[in-house]
């Protein structure tokens, strides 16, 4: 039950943009391709406001990670220099405040998604967090304390560094660990050819259902056949149709796999592709960390259950956790109880072994970890940078396709009646 309720909440977020989209895009249609286009550019305009919005809230936690490892490095204290740098930004005017107030009513879509993804300004968030600062509480539980503040890598390395006695260094090290920063990175050029796809499926049904029909009775009349571009047009529409009462179950199909995997860290973990690259980087975490706490003079047992206990994982992670750390209290290499517990990849178990017989295992460990989470975001922007290409020329058959097949009848009338 408690996988199902973040499950359902992701399934209601998704299914309430779907219908708020369909809005957006099914009521001017009824005004003919202009409505279409504006439509479509209205919901450009959504994607770009809230993919900013995304990227301005990614930018200021990285400042706020920045300045608490610098406050840590000079030996301040934390909750005077959060109030420097929340004082030290430009306040909102009155003009602002009224671009953001015609922002959420001209962009619905954007306001929607925002109001999920969390309504609060990021100053609020900040403010909250030197009110905790100043009231006794350590940075973790502050951290942890405020959502929204700081990504779960920052809350885990201040957990850490709190432990160790190292929170500046693993401060510092936090902002380069960012998976949200990777996604980010290459969304855009997967999501544009999606957005593409989607204005040329809207033209192409205008197109079908309000153009094609004055062809045939036109080249009925002419007692002429359509060219084949357009006959082949025609039939692949024909077998759309067939198929339509198929796409509503498919999209709910599609729509409960989706929110399943952005809900569910377990599935996602066993996620084809995907579940690759997420066991690459909560590996890389678990590397880097366990690597500080055995820096500091934690035992193997310790340090993973150290790891095991805190809320920064998830929790399929967390009894992989338990499970490593039951098989080192056996008696176990840590490599082959690492390897077991899927915390670290089959190649890398004889350089832990290795680590371990020259004494140099923390820094084997962050080391791996390093090059496992540098892999991860390699292997993220490749697939990104080859995958949006070949989308995008897809995309261009397509309407290359649909073009030629609309402008042929006009080609043959023409040369008809030029006879």
């Amino acid at each position: 039950m408690r996988a199902a309720y973040p499950t359902l909440k992701v399934f209601a977020q998704i299914v309430g943009g779907i219908i708020l989209l369909y809005l957006m895009l099914g009521v001017p249609a009824f005004a003919g391709i202009g409505g279409v286009v504006g439509t479509m550019l209205l919901l450009l305009v959504n994607g770009w406001a809230l993919y900013a919005f995304l990227r301005y809230r990614q930018g200021r936690q990285d400042e706020l990670t920045q300045v608490l490892a610098a406050a840590v490095a000079g030996q301040l204290p934390l909750a005077p220099a959060v109030r420097s740098y929340l004082e030290d930004r430009p306040r909102r005017g009155r003009v602002r405040k009224l671009l953001a107030g015609a922002a959420c009513v001209a962009l619905p879509l954007y306001t929607y998604a925002r109001a999920w993804v969390g309504w609060r300004r990021y100053d609020r968030l900040v403010e909250s967090l030197a009110a905790r600062l100043e009231a006794g509480e350590p940075l973790s539980a502050a951290l942890r304390a405020v959502p929204g503040v700081a990504p779960r890598e920052v809350r885990l390395a201040a957990a850490v560094g709190e432990s160790t006695g190292q929170l500046g260094e693993c401060l510092k090290g936090a902002d380069r660990e960012r998976w949200a920063a990777a996604w980010l990175e290459v969304a855009p050029r997967v999501v544009y050819p999606f957005i593409v796809l989607l204005f040329v499926s809207a033209v192409t049904t205008f197109l079908m259902v309000a153009i094609l029909p004055k062809y045939r009775r036109i080249f009925d009349e002419f007692g002429e056949a359509l060219p084949p571009f357009t006959a082949a047009l025609v039939d692949g529409w024909a077998i759309m149709e067939d198929f339509l009462p198929l796409v509503p179950v498919a999209l709910f199909l599609g729509l409960i796999a989706v929110a399943v995997v952005i809900a569910n860290p377990t599935v996602r973990w066993r996620t084809p592709v995907l579940g690759r690259l997420y066991g690459w980087g909560v590996q890389a975490q678990v590397l880097r960390a366990l690597g500080r706490l055995l820096a500091a003079g934690r035992t193997v047992p310790q340090a993973l259950g150290f790891l095991g206990a805190t809320d920064d994982f998830p929790a399929v992670v967390r009894r992989r956790l338990a499970t490593a750390t039951a098989g080192v209290e056996r008696g176990d290499p840590l490599a082959a109880a690492l390897g077991r517990a899927g915390l670290l990849p089959a190649a890398m178990g004889p350089l832990v072994v290795s680590a371990e017989k020259v004494r140099t295992l923390p820094w084997a460990l962050g080391e791996l970890g390093d090059h496992l989470s540098g892999r991860a975001f390699r292997l993220v922007r490749r697939v990104s940078l080859v995958a949006s290409p070949l989308m995008v020329v897809a995309v261009g058959g397509v309407v290359g396709f649909v073009a030629v097949g609309m402008f042929m009848p006009l080609i043959t009338l023409l040369t008809r009646l030029g006879e």
